[in-house]
């Protein structure tokens, strides 16, 4: 246990990468400047915006980065690969739960007055519906998702070297083109459509969730026999 806290202290010094540059050179300068865009437009019907993902593309970043400084510093200390993998996860749950729960207060707050502009910034249709527990659980499952991915995508670079990633993307490609045309072949857009419309944002954010578990597992895996 002693371990894991050690690799949580080592992720918890780069503060510039865990919290400062996803709120300050990402988040809040996208907020800001649609601010500023309201108050000199002033939309009769309001407006919306798509600067919340910034957070969520640093998240990703921050998931493909921790591999590649903390990674060969913390087996240098002697530290097991397992205690640094739970020392990782530990601290990006911790991370995506701060940001998730700041961001859900802030929906909040925006869904009363949109800041005098009637912008809609962190409360956004459909992803905001629902309890505001709801709204918190879709944060954070996006959140920790997008973290992982970016984790997993690293994992792989550290176990197959670019290799795997020459090719693992082309099958992700064919992947999704085969898939594509099976959809529009045999009619099944609609039906997941249907499907996704179905259900809420809290919903399907279980599904990713889930996913990302997947990512962690698998991720474990190729970090056991990863070389430095």
């Amino acid at each position: 246990m002693n371990k894991i806290a050690t690799v949580m202290k080592i992720h918890a010094k780069d503060k510039l990468m865990w919290f400062i540059v996803p709120w300050c050179f990402a988040l809040i300068p996208a907020f800001l400047i649609n601010l500023l865009g309201g108050l000199i437009v002033r939309p009769e019907n309001g407006f919306y915006t798509g600067g919340l993902s910034s957070i969520f593309f640093l998240m990703m970043l921050i998931g493909i980065s921790t591999l590649t400084k903390s990674f060969p510093f913390a087996l240098g200390l002697s530290i097991r690969r397992t205690d640094f993998f739970l020392g990782t996860v530990m601290m990006a749950a911790i991370v995506c739960l701060g940001n998730s729960v700041v961001l859900s207060a802030l929906s909040f707050v925006e869904g009363d007055w949109g800041w005098g502009v009637e912008m809609h910034f962190f409360n956004l249709p459909y992803l905001s519906d629902g309890y505001l527990a709801e709204r918190w659980w879709t944060l954070f499952a996006t959140a920790f998702h997008i973290t992982f991915l970016g984790f997993f995508i690293s994992a792989i670079f550290r176990r197959f070297g670019r290799t795997g990633l020459f090719v693992l993307f082309p099958v992700i490609l064919i992947a999704g083109s085969v898939i594509g045309f099976m959809c529009t072949y045999f009619g099944w857009w609609t039906d997941i459509v249907n499907w996704l419309t179905g259900h809420s944002a809290a919903q399907l954010a279980s599904w990713l969730f889930v996913v990302a578990v997947i990512y962690v597992l698998l991720s474990f895996i190729m970090i056991r026999k990863a070389t430095v």
